[in-house]
This record gives C-alpha cells, sequence and structure tokens, in this order.
C-alpha cells in the first residue's frame, strides 16, 4: 500500500459517505488499547449501511487498500479498535445498528453489528420480549453481533454466543452479498431456525476469519425462566480444589437443564472486586504471599469462590437446591442462594444499620445485585471495574465505563483447560510461577463452557502510563502463551499481536486457510493477519 493509493481511496470514500463519515487519520478513540499496542490508522470509515459497505470494499480493492471492521470498537483486552498490521483503514461498523425481524414467540432476533447489549436489552423491554440478553461481564455498550463472531461466551443460557447463531449476511471483499441456500432458495425464516443450513457449513468462516464483513446475524435467544436463584460457594482450603473440579463437573451433567454454566474465583480475583489495589504494600507491583493472605482475612475471602444461577420453575428449583447441597456440601465450606428479594432485604437491613457496617452491607447488596442482573440477561458494567484496579481514571457517575479511553492496563489470557483436577493444579502453578516475574498479580477465573472444559481468563493488568509496565505485561502474555502450548493450555480467541501463533508454515489448517482466503480476497485487503495466517501466494498453489 502507498500513501497515494490510500488518498485516492478516500476521496473515493468520502464521496460515497460524505464527510461525515470519514474520520481524519489516527483518531484518538480508535487508536487507544488497553493492551498499550498501537498501530498507524489511516482513516476511519463509518458507513450507515450494507450498501455502502459493499462499496467501501470495492474501493479498497481498486487501491488495494486494506481495511479492518469492527463493530463498535469495545474489543477490551485484545486490542480494542485496532487492526493487525499497520495501515488499515478502520471500517467502524457502529451505525449499522438495527434491530429486525424479532419473532417473540419462536424467540428469534436479528441484529447489525452496532447493536449493543444495552440496546438489544431495550428493545426486548420495549417489546415485550421475554428473553434473556446474551450478555458478558463487557458492559452494554460492547456487540452482540462482534461477540458472537469472537465466540464470546457467558453464564446464561445459551452460554456459547456463537451457538446461538442461526444465519449470517456478509459482504465479500469483493462487494458481493453472502447469504446461506435456505435464504437464497426462498426460505429466509426457516433458515434463521435452522443453524446449520443446506450444504457445506460456511457461516463459520466469518467467526474469527477475515473473509467477509457480517452486516447482520440471526441469534437464538434463551427464554427467561420463571425463576433465577442464584448460587454462591466457597472452601477456605486450597488443597480441596482437585475435589471442588469434578464437583463442578457433576454439577453439571446432574442438573446440566437449570445449571449452566459456573465459574471459580481465586482469592486475588475476589479481592480485585472488593478493595482498591494496595500499592504501598506491592513489591515490583505484585502483591506478596503474605499481603495477599492478610487481606484475604480483614476481608473475609476464602482460597476459592464459585458462583451459578439456577435457571428453572419454582419447583425444579428447589430440587436443584437441594441437588447442590448433596453435591457441593462435601468439598466446599459454605452455598448460600441468593435472589432479588434477598438483594432487597439486605439494602433495607443497611438503611438501619450504623455508619461503616450500613456501607459495607450496601456495597455488597450492590454488587450480589449487579451480578443478578447478568443472570437475568441485563448487561452492566460491574464487571467492568477490574480494569481499573491497577490503573485508569474510573469516569464520574453516570457515564459508562471505557477501559480504553480511561488509560487502563489490560490484557486477556484466556486459555482452556480440562474440568479434571490435576490439570487445573497443573494450569494454576503455571499462572502463579509465571506471572509475578513480570510484575502482574495472578488473578484466576476459570468459567465452564461446558461440561468437559473450562475457560481461564486471566487479566493482566498494568500501569499503561509505565512503558516498562507496559513492555512487562506484554512479554507476561507472550510467556504465558509459550509455557500454555507446552502444557497443553491454549486460549480460544487471541490479541492482535498473538495472532502469529497461527502462521504454523506447512500445517493443512494454514494451507487451507490460505487458500480460502486467496480464493475470496487474493488482493488481502479485508482485516489481513487476523486468525488467517499471511502465506505467500507460492505456498498456496
Amino acid at each position: 500500500m502507498n500513501s497515494t493509493s490510500t488518498e485516492s481511496a478516500i476521496a473515493e470514500w468520502t464521496v460515497i459517505l460524505g464527510d461525515s463519515g470519514v474520520i481524519a487519520a489516527d483518531a484518538a478513540d480508535f487508536g487507544a488499547s488497553t493492551t498499550g499496542t498501537s498501530r498507524s490508522i489511516p482513516a476511519v470509515l463509518c458507513p450507515e449501511n450494507q450498501e455502502q459497505v459493499a462499496a467501501i470494499l470495492k474501493v479498497a480493492q481498486r487501491w488495494q487498500v486494506a481495511v479492518y471492521p469492527v463493530s463498535t470498537g469495545n474489543n477490551w483486552g485484545y486490542g480494542s479498535a485496532n487492526p493487525v498490521e499497520n495501515d488499515c483503514v478502520i471500517l467502524d461498523l457502529s451505525r449499522l445498528d438495527r434491530i429486525s425481524d424479532f419473532d417473540p414467540e419462536l424467540g428469534v432476533v436479528t441484529v447489525g453489528p452496532g447493536v449493543t447489549q444495552g440496546a438489544l436489552r431495550e428493545f426486548l423491554d420495549r417489546h415485550e420480549g421475554n428473553y434473556l440478553v446474551p450478555v458478558t461481564g463487557a458492559g452494554p455498550t460492547c456487540s452482540i453481533l462482534g461477540n458472537a463472531l469472537e465466540r464470546g461466551y457467558g453464564i446464561t443460557p445459551i452460554t456459547d454466543h456463537f451457538a446461538a447463531v442461526t444465519k449470517i449476511e456478509a459482504i465479500l471483499p469483493d462487494g458481493t452479498l453472502y447469504r446461506t441456500p435456505l435464504s437464497e432458495l426462498g426460505g429466509a425464516e426457516v433458515d434463521g431456525l435452522f443453524k446449520w443450513g443446506l450444504g457445506p457449513y460456511l457461516d463459520g468462516l466469518f467467526s474469527q476469519g477475515n473473509f467477509g464483513v457480517v452486516v447482520n446475524m440471526t441469534i437464538a435467544l434463551a427464554p427467561a425462566p420463571d425463576t433465577v436463584t442464584a448460587f454462591f460457594f466457597s472452601t477456605k482450603d486450597d488443597a480441596r480444589l482437585e475435589a471442588l473440579v469434578p464437583t463442578v463437573r457433576a454439577v453439571l451433567r446432574t442438573l446440566g437443564g437449570s445449571v449452566v454454566a459456573i465459574n471459580l474465583l481465586n482469592s486475588q480475583r475476589m479481592l480485585s472486586m472488593m478493595t482498591p489495589f494496595p500499592e504501598g504494600k506491592a513489591i515490583d507491583g505484585v502483591l506478596p504471599a503474605h499481603e495477599v493472605e492478610s487481606l484475604a482475612n480483614t476481608h473475609g475471602v476464602p482460597a476459592w469462590s464459585g458462583v451459578g444461577a439456577i435457571y428453572a420453575s419454582k419447583e425444579v428449583a428447589g430440587a436443584a437446591r437441594r441437588t447442590l447441597r448433596r453435591l457441593l456440601g462435601p468439598v466446599t465450606d459454605r452455598l448460600v442462594f441468593i435472589n432479588r428479594r434477598k438483594v432487597a432485604v439486605a439494602r433495607n437491613i443497611s438503611r438501619v444499620l450504623p455508619g461503616r457496617l450500613a456501607a459495607r452491607v450496601k456495597g455488597m447488596a450492590d454488587t450480589l445485585s449487579g451480578a443478578l442482573e447478568i443472570m437475568h440477561g441485563t448487561p452492566n458494567d460491574v464487571a467492568l471495574a477490574l480494569a481499573y484496579w491497577r490503573s485508569g481514571d474510573l469516569p464520574g457517575a453516570g457515564q459508562p465505563k471505557n477501559p480504553a479511553r480511561d488509560g487502563c492496563g489490560l490484557i486477556w489470557f484466556a486459555p482452556l483447560v480440562p474440568i479434571r483436577g490435576q490439570d487445573v493444579r497443573r494450569y494454576i502453578d503455571m499462572i502463579e510461577r509465571i506471572c509475578p516475574r513480570y510484575g502482574v498479580n495472578p488473578l484466576i477465573t476459570l468459567t465452564t463452557v461446558n461440561d468437559r472444559c473450562f475457560d481461564s481468563t486471566v487479566p493482566l493488568l498494568f500501569d499503561r502510563r509505565d512503558a516498562d509496565s507496559t513492555a512487562r505485561a506484554n512479554d507476561c502474555y507472550r510467556a504465558l502463551l509459550d509455557a500454555g502450548q507446552k502444557e497443553g493450555f491454549l486460549p480460544y480467541r487471541l490479541n492482535i499481536d498473538a495472532m502469529g501463533i497461527l502462521n504454523t508454515g506447512g500445517s493443512a489448517f494454514s494451507r487451507l486457510a490460505s487458500q480460502l482466503k486467496a480464493a475470496v480476497d487474493p488482493n488481502y485487503i479485508l482485516a489481513p493477519g487476523r486468525y488467517v495466517p499471511r502465506i505467500k501466494r507460492s505456498e498456496v498453489l
């Protein structure tokens, strides 16, 4: 790509989008990233419909200028809105925010890339849609479509967000519209009701790929159950982890219809939600073991905490509570059940308590309320406060949190771990061995993605204002990747600086992916380097 080609393409895009649809080079909002990564961004394009997207790609092909699509750009911890490679023009799809084809009887809805978790919740509330939004901890401003394409997950049914996708429409790199065979043959409605369609399943190419710009996605929504009851459990003894892990598996297999996911959190991860980071007690940015133990004792934090939810009728929920007591009782010290009514009672009690105790009870009630709302399919930014634990300035009351804009340092390491006690212990040892070497506190969450496998999210938190701290955090990520590859703990998604892990040279995956890419995008103008390795043409043929 050269500057003359880019300038010529921008001139044509300005005709298509108007002056307001083309944002100047290196726009600050788009270049900010919690990972500390910086990319050269010639311009940002803001189309309002899929016809403009198609026109943009045709211009990109003509001038061979690379474009990088983002849904809302809030891919915090993985690169935010930054492209994998330098000099890509950002294709900001946030204005494609239409919600359509909602079927309240069958529970399917079609969303554009700009539809956020919060927007879908508001839409369903307005249209009496008694369904759960597929929420994540990333907050109300994040894209439903973007998260599904990255194979994000949550703890509400349906936990696997790409599994909920039934139909995709995309603009291919040459500007043509891709639709599945059932839709092309006139069966658009049934196409949105059946994930696999007809013939080869090509929709999967658009998940963690760079084969087209997805402009519409139909998803199946989980119906809101009669009751949602959160359950919290804990063990003070770290040595019981090996017994707790298979019990979690047993819970999911026994109660799979009503308990869909469980989180396990270590003491440091819990402390990050309960107390400001004690900078004065840290050594090289890391809390020593005795300080962690002291803080845990002060705040009553156990070695391991767990959380899940029961989605069921009142009758089934009662039976599920009894089963949970039977299964979890022998391997935990505490098991409690919480619903909205109990949180309201705690808030009322806090009003009559003396000062400090009242604040503590109200804070606990507020945290529980935020967690419960997420379990009810209502997004909020309670979990997003984690990004601010080591750096960043919390926005004022009523302002949405935006870790990239607010200066937070965050890189997610998100490997898959078998639900076996010995494997989890081996994994925990790896994290606790490597993270402190790089000034990173080992905050660990293990979330079940099914009854066989955890995804573990480890936030590498650092001070983004400090170049050395930023470099060490990125070195920590690479060290975790290397160790995880040797130990068998590999991530389910990658940040923009880690895509090279897939460039395995002569592997069958690399060859096939590159052959498919070359067939639909021979000039590599769409999101170059994103998940599909860039291989020389001679190696593809």
